[in-house]
């Protein structure tokens, strides 16, 4: 009788996870899943899925939009784990970028411009002869000056410590970033980004004083140097 009962229980339990199997098999037909995190098909090897410049471009508004929001899933989907396509870039070595040549630079800015620029600078220093210190010291004079060599000024240890003058190559060097061209000094100046305002600030400086250094000579374009050296 224990064995009648056992096998009639095994049964009804079969049966129950036949017919549970069966009802979700009918209602996928009717009511298909969607998987909005999957592409609905596989895309050739050379398309990608989703344009991630576009969504970057509109980031991260463009998530608003269903459509991008499920190619943006279904890509992360698709390339999770695999490595990434090479770019462009990565094909081959990047070409070392050129350096902008200051004495270029100087001939084409003007005093003019230069002194527009340095306006943002005279709540720190005045630019007049024999004018005051103030939280900098006085600019007046200052291409060609020992640095930290403005007589009475109080200096950091950085400025003291700092050997030579302020040259045409080394203002255009500490103006892109003075604290990163001389750790440990007290300008707070963020530094001027584009070589053409720096160079136009330098020209401008150069124009307070009565004998200022010569500007660096512009250096010929790369293409005439390689013209030169093939002729010789």
């Amino acid at each position: 009788m224990n064995g009648t009962r056992w096998f009639l229980a095994s049964v009804s339990v079969v049966g129950c996870i036949a017919l549970i199997w069966s009802i979700d098999w009918v209602v996928e037909q009717f009511s298909p899943e969607d998987h909005p995190s999957r592409v609905a098909y596989t895309p050739d090897e050379d398309i990608a899925p989703v344009d991630l410049a576009s969504i970057q471009r509109g980031w991260p508004s463009n998530l608003d939009d269903p459509g991008v929001r499920n190619r943006m899933m279904a890509h992360l989907n698709d390339t999770k784990g695999t490595v990434p396509r090479p770019t462009a870039s990565a094909a081959g070595p990047a070409k070392a970028e050129t350096p902008p040549d200051l004495g270029t630079l100087l001939a084409n800015a003007t005093a003019a411009e230069g002194e527009g620029k340095a306006r943002a600078c005279v709540s720190c220093h005045d630019f007049t002869s024999g004018g005051p210190d103030r939280i900098g010291p006085n600019l007046w004079n200052v291409v060609g000056r020992d640095i930290g060599g403005k007589q009475g000024f109080s200096y950091s240890g950085a400025m003291n410590a700092q050997p030579g003058g302020w040259t045409y190559e080394y203002l255009f060097e500490y103006l892109a970033s003075p604290a990163r061209s001389m750790p440990g000094t007290k300008m707070t100046f963020a530094g001027l980004r584009r070589p053409e305002d720096r160079a136009a600030v330098i020209k401008y400086l150069a124009t307070l004083g009565a004998n200022p250094p010569p500007f660096p000579q512009p250096q010929p374009p790369a293409e005439d140097v390689a013209d030169a050296e093939v002729a010789q």
